[in-house]
């Protein structure tokens, strides 16, 4: 804290701080403490490591310190006189105060020094005129008192010690009580040793009580400090009622009046629910002063403006309700999630985040209506349903569509017509849609060896096996049988408006047992997935003889044994189809040829993404998966399941050549190379600006891929086997049959592990007789613009 330097004259008394040093001492006009008379500047006031010292100025009136001249700089200490001419200067030094006193010496006859005692007559002088000198008895008495009183005074100054009693602040008054008493001389008292009680009293500050003891070794110094009186505080706060802690503990409530607290530093802290925390340092003058401290406190909360489309929704925080929409809300700061909700509309949950004191306006709510329940039932039971295209599962199920708009409802079950209902429907509505499907029947011609062989459908007695059956579009049992014969089933999905011809030679006892069999038609029974073939149980000769012009290294002939039946997609994959699974797909363009439309065959996708999109498709309809990805490969999941897969090159090769045909194809088309019809999309006339090689004379129209199914499809009602775009196996590629290749191989599955996979059929960029013919073996580990695929499955899991 800084020093106070007051200044007193007769006149007035001047106040100032250390910051103000030095001072000047003189008559001029530049001197703070002014002299009666002399030069402008006589001498200067200044501190030095905290003291307070003189500095005479030079050839100035001479400077008498405690009645010694003094040339150069002197420490002034509490109690000091000095002189310059007819002016005194008494200082008093009190803990941060310094009180200086001018005094006009020769006004007040103060000189600084005490007047000279009388001088006593001589023992035995009579002070009568004309009276001879006589000796009186008092006379001694007097003489000697004097001398015990000096011999008194003499011990007393040879055994008193000087005792300095320092009190910061400087009281208004000081008492020291005792015997021997002690006298006090300047900031100083003089007495013999013992014990004493002081008593020191200053405005605003608390009564010094004390003792003190003096003993005979020397000097004392006694230093106290006056200690503050408490200060009355009154506390507000804006608004009142907050809770209050003062140095941590609690104090009450605001308003707070006349609370008495030490003078110094506080720390106080305020709290109001709603409001934010305060916390503030106060200083307390203390002097039994009273002091008053305001605090506005800030809101706590922010302003949230809320708006919904339609209005009139209730705004909910949990389970409690804040009002309803529009309506603006004070929410405390901080992260709130709020619910808006009206009757026939989807609850909206909102997060907000509010700082105090804030107004948000966040942007209208606009509210969905709530979906509408519809439960579906068919007559039967189990038919695949979609709506709008949108594969949902098998009947009955309930569901939920968008209200209010209309939606397609369509039912397909095997052996039913298919049946699609529009429907529109309230929002939060619950409602149900019951059908009747109308059954389809196919007619199956059916003929046996031998002639009198009888015939059971689906395990039943039906009557001769060869004649006209009229079955339900469903897939039945077929068996025949007659006496020494054994007996055969095959199984059959009659298609309505599309006779089947089902032949059936029953092998003598102890004959062979498998031999080719007859295609079924079947198609998915879903709505959403592909239209299928059922093929199998057969045997055939897989390969080309070492004769058959075009013939490669890589396709030895072997024996193939098909014991499983299984399902082969009519058609190729589209565009669109793929779409539905990575709707980013593009199968790009050729020379300005677009190979990208919906109904193109998907192309640009390799074998890991086709095989991918086999687990999407057997996700939608709730088959298990074939693969499974490994370090980002797709693999078969072992035991195999019923789920969508690649065609084994095996059942490519039998579909593509044998199934429906009586003997194995060499082509896509009847006869021999070229193609006399338009018999599939190869490199033809059309794209003889695109390619270098094309069939002479041969033109079908597609210069690059045609839409899936634009041509004839083969013996077994399958699409494209032969051109348009080649097509991924499931097996890895291996050039040669390899071990035992002298023994049928059943259900092959191809090599366990390679770098390529097998690739069969030709495409539209294919123009030569190598890659037209049906046995030719192709391989990549990459995508193609000429290379796509079909999809398969086996009809039940091994």
């Amino acid at each position: 804290m800084s020093r106070i330097i007051e200044i007193h004259t007769p006149a007035d008394v001047r106040h100032h701080t250390e910051h103000d040093l030095p001072l000047a001492v003189g008559c001029g006009a530049q001197a703070q403490v002014v002299l009666a008379a002399g030069s402008e500047v006589e001498a200067h006031l200044a501190l030095s490591r905290g003291y307070l010292f003189l500095q005479p100025a030079p050839g100035g009136l001479p400077v008498l310190h405690n009645n010694r001249v003094v040339v150069s700089s002197v420490w002034i200490k509490s109690g000091d006189l000095v002189r310059i001419g007819d002016s005194l200067l008494r200082f008093y030094l009190s803990g941060d105060l310094v009180e200086i006193r001018v005094i006009d010496a020769v006004g007040t006859g103060d000189n600084g020094a005490e007047p000279p005692a009388p001088v006593a007559p001589p023992p035995g002088h009579l002070s009568g005129p004309g009276m001879p000198p006589q000796r009186r008895p008092w006379l001694w008495a007097v003489t000697a008192g004097l001398f015990l009183l000096l011999l008194l005074s003499a011990v007393f100054v040879l055994t008193a010690r000087t005792v300095e009693i320092d009190i910061r602040p400087a009281p208004d008054t000081l008492a020291v009580r005792g015997f021997p008493p002690l006298f006090r001389m300047g900031d100083r008292f003089v007495g013999l040793a013992g014990t004493y009680r002081l008593h020191a009293a200053r405005d605003g500050y608390q009564d010094l009580e004390t003792t003190v003891t003096v003993t005979a070794q020397g000097g004392r110094r006694f230093a106290f400090t006056l200690e503050k009186k408490p200060g009355l505080i009154d506390i507000v706060t804006s608004p009142a009622g907050a809770a209050v802690r003062i140095d941590g503990r609690a104090a009450g409530v605001t308003p707070l009046e006349g609370l008495e607290l030490a003078a110094g530093e506080h720390h106080v802290a305020f709290r109001l629910p709603r409001y934010q925390d305060l916390e503030q340092d106060v200083n307390v003058e203390g002097l039994g002063r009273r002091q008053r401290f305001s605090f506005p406190l800030a809101p706590g909360w922010g302003e949230v403006r809320l708006v919904s489309d339609p209005p009139g929704a209730v705004i909910l925080a949990g389970e409690e309700e804040l009002g309803r929409t529009p309506c603006t809300l004070e929410l405390m700061a901080g992260h709130h999630q709020l619910l808006l909700r009206r009757p026939g509309f989807r609850d909206r949950s909102l997060f907000i985040g509010v700082t105090p004191g804030g107004r948000h306006r966040p942007p209208p709510v606009e509210l969905v209506p709530s979906p509408a329940r519809v439960r579906c039932s068919s007559n039967p039971a189990g038919a695949a349903l979609t709506i709008d295209r949108v594969f949902q599962g098998r009947t009955p199920l309930a569901a939920t569509v968008a209200p209010q708009q209309e939606h397609e409802f369509h039912l397909r079950l095997a052996g039913y017509r298919p049946l699609t209902i529009r429907r529109s429907f309230e929002p939060g509505s619950d409602n149900r849609l019951a059908v009747t499907l109308e059954a389809q029947y196919g007619t199956v011609f059916l003929s046996s060896e031998p002639p009198d062989a009888e015939l059971l459908v689906d395990g039943r007695v039906h009557g001769p096996a060869t004649g006209r059956l009229r079955l339900t579009a469903t897939t039945h049992a077929l068996t025949v049988r007659a006496r020494g014969y054994r007996s055969a089933t095959r199984k059959v999905t009659p298609l309505p408006g599309t006779p089947l011809h089902v032949d059936i030679r029953l092998e003598r006892e102890g004959g062979p047992a498998v031999g080719a069999g007859t295609p079924e038609a079947r198609t998915g029974g879903d709505g959403q997935g592909p239209e299928m073939i059922v093929l199998g149980p057969a045997s055939f000769r897989m390969g080309a003889s070492r004769r058959e012009p075009g013939r490669r290294a890589n396709e030895q002939q072997r024996d193939i044994v098909l014991r499983r039946p299984f399902a082969l997609a009519r058609r190729t994959v589209t565009n669109g189809e793929f779409r539905r699974f990575r709707p980013g797909h593009r199968s790009g363009a050729v020379a300005g040829h677009s190979l990208d439309s919906d109904t193109q065959p998907v192309v640009n996708v390799n074998w890991d993404d086709a095989a991918r999109y086999c687990n999407w498709l057997s996700d939608r309809q709730g088959l298990p998966r074939f693969y499974r990805e490994r370090s980002g490969h797709m693999i078969a999941v072992l035991p195999v399941t019923s789920g969508y897969r690649l065609p084994t090159e095996a059942e490519w090769a039998y579909a593509a050549r044998v199934a429906g045909r009586d003997h194995p194809a060499r082509y896509p088309w009847p006869g021999a190379f070229p193609p006399r019809t338009k018999a599939g999309n190869f490199a033809d006339e059309s794209a003889r600006d695109l390619l270098a090689v094309v069939i002479s004379g041969y033109n079908d129209g597609y210069g690059v891929t045609a839409p899936v199914a634009s041509f004839p499809a083969n013996g077994a009602g399958l699409f494209d086997l032969g051109g348009n775009v080649a097509q991924w196996c499931h097996d890895f590629y291996s050039p040669y049959a390899g071990p035992g290749a002298a023994r049928p191989a059943v259900d092959p599955l191809g090599p366990a592990t390679g770098s390529h996979h097998v690739v069969r059929g030709s495409g539209w960029r294919d123009a030569a007789i190598t890659e037209l013919r049906l046995s030719y073996r192709g391989y990549s580990r990459k995508g193609r613009d000429d290379l796509g695929f079909r999809v398969a499955r086996y009809l039940e899991a091994r």
